[in-house]
């Protein structure tokens, strides 16, 4: 087959190709599914060296991806402690929301919090993207104990 013939043939698989792949995630909110492949709500407890005791149970996270390269995290998550002996109780659950800008390039997305509104003192994350889902590891302390995680969300167009 001529070359020629062949580059005139597969130009219009390439463009489809290329149309098919998005260039940045949907506006749209993004509810957690799952926290290292397990679904929510997820508890982690862990216990120091002189037996204190520490639980964060992660409840929710919905991620809104905003025009102008805006975002708003809303995190609902439960965090007790309970010293050595002591049954550990059923605080109440907490809810910390974040706002900050994100920016992808290919599939990857970075979210920077803004310190002004709810971001003081969080990092820099990087997730990726794929269709309806987005996935972010990051990391977390419980007690003394540092861990590392990946949240899934998925695009859920039912939330506002």
């Amino acid at each position: 087959m001529n070359p020629a013939l062949k580059l005139l043939l597969a130009l219009p698989l390439a463009a489809a190709l290329a149309a098919q792949a998005p260039t940045e995630p949907g506006l749209a909110s993004y509810v957690s599914k799952t926290i290292n492949a397990k679904p929510l709500p997820l508890i982690d407890r862990a216990s120091d060296d002189k037996g204190v005791q520490y639980l964060i149970e992660f409840d929710e996270l919905i991620l809104s991806i905003r025009p102008n390269h805006e975002f708003r995290a809303a995190l609902r998550y439960r965090q007790t402690l309970a010293s050595k002996g002591s049954q550990i109780t059923q605080d109440p659950l907490q809810k910390m929301v974040v706002y900050g800008t994100w920016s992808a390039a290919g599939n990857q997305l970075k979210f920077v919090p803004d310190p002004k509104r709810g971001g003081d003192g969080l990092r820099i994350l990087s997730g990726t993207f794929k269709d309806r889902e987005i996935d972010v590891p990051f990391d977390y302390r419980n007690g003394s104990v540092s861990r590392r995680a990946n949240v899934v969300l998925m695009r859920d167009d039912h939330i506002f």
